[in-house]
């Protein structure tokens, strides 16, 4: 199916707590660095740059990875994370929010495998577990200004199901989500407005009461997966979605979601995209299962490859 059960494995707590991963960690963690620049692999989510969109942050299976314009990837920060669900603040530059599981020195000193709802306020360099430490792990997640400021995070492990995060001052809640299940993307507006939007194996769903309930976008075949779904960074009427199916791919809405258009994008059904970022400006970038990274400066008319199998591209300026 796509190859989406592999995704599955590589996203799972046991994928986390297998011995290969304590090994890599553990070597990182004394001293073995990997050679540079290094290679990209198990992609999770991006984001772009709020200061200058040529610049990709990649949150992957063992740390967050920053791609200048030049195309050469760069660790961000000391830990090893497992960063699971990944989305950066509309506007507030350098601050980040993420999920996941922690690196061989960060579980001796929690002694869990789940750190909740990380959030970094220097790009990724320091993270800070703020709630739902040990209880939560959010494979999809999601920021909304709505209310002072809103996250909302799928979770898979103890209090499974979706949840919504108040950032002030962090209070959360799980929200009935009638209607949703198999969740693998979520975007909110960055105006606080506008529908909030599930990729699932079952297609795209829409909520209009904010996570309470959900009902499919019929423009949007239901017996089709929808890996990732993104809204556009400054305009909440812009939205991207990838359709794993030959004859759709990347599809975009002009008017919040109610009708949709091929973008012209449709990679490899066997290994579709995973993770979608857009604006600002015509700016779009996706990764793939992969670990292709590609990126868009024209809204998806044309494309350049920024890693292929997790390595530099170096035409890829």
């Amino acid at each position: 199916m796509y190859r989406l059960e592999r995704r599955r494995e590589f996203l799972s707590i046991m994928g986390w707590a297998s011995l290969w991963g304590l090994v890599l960690m553990g070597a990182r963690a004394e001293g073995q660095q990997p050679a540079e620049p290094p290679e990209v692999h198990h992609i999770h989510g991006l984001a772009v740059d709020r200061r200058d969109p040529e610049i990709l942050y990649i949150a992957t299976h063992t740390g967050l990875v920053r791609i200048r314009s030049n195309g050469t990837p760069e660790r961000v920060g000391t830990h090893h994370f497992d960063l699971m669900g990944f989305t950066a603040h509309p506007s507030e530059i350098n601050l980040v929010y993420a999920s996941g599981h922690p690196d061989v020195p960060s579980f001796q000193k929690f002694q869990t495998g789940n750190l909740g709802l990380l959030v970094s306020r220097d790009g990724g360099q320091t993270w800070q577990s703020v709630t739902l430490k040990g209880q939560a792990d959010f494979h999809a997640l999601t920021y909304s200004p709505r209310n002072g400021g809103e996250l909302y995070g799928w979770s898979v492990a103890e209090q499974t199901g979706l949840h919504r995060i108040s950032v002030n001052p962090w209070k959360s809640e799980r929200l009935p989500a009638q209607g949703l299940s198999n969740v693998w993307s979520l975007a909110a507006g960055p105006d606080g407005t506008g529908s909030l939007f599930a990729g699932t194996k079952a297609g795209l769903m829409m909520s209009r009461d904010w996570g309470a309930s959900w009902t499919p976008v019929t423009a949007i075949p239901t017996d089709t997966t929808v890996t990732a779904v993104s809204y556009h960074a400054r305009d909440t009427r812009i939205v991207y979605a990838y359709v794993v199916r030959s004859d759709l791919g990347l599809m975009r809405s002009r008017d919040g979601g109610t009708t949709w258009q091929a973008s012209g994008y449709v990679g490899d059904v066997k290994a579709p995209v995973v993770a979608l970022v857009v604006g600002p400006g015509e700016h779009v970038a996706l990764a793939t299962i992969g670990s292709n990274v590609l990126r868009s400066r024209n809204g998806g008319l044309s494309w350049q490859t920024v890693l292929a199998q997790g390595r530099p591209v170096s035409a890829a300026r």
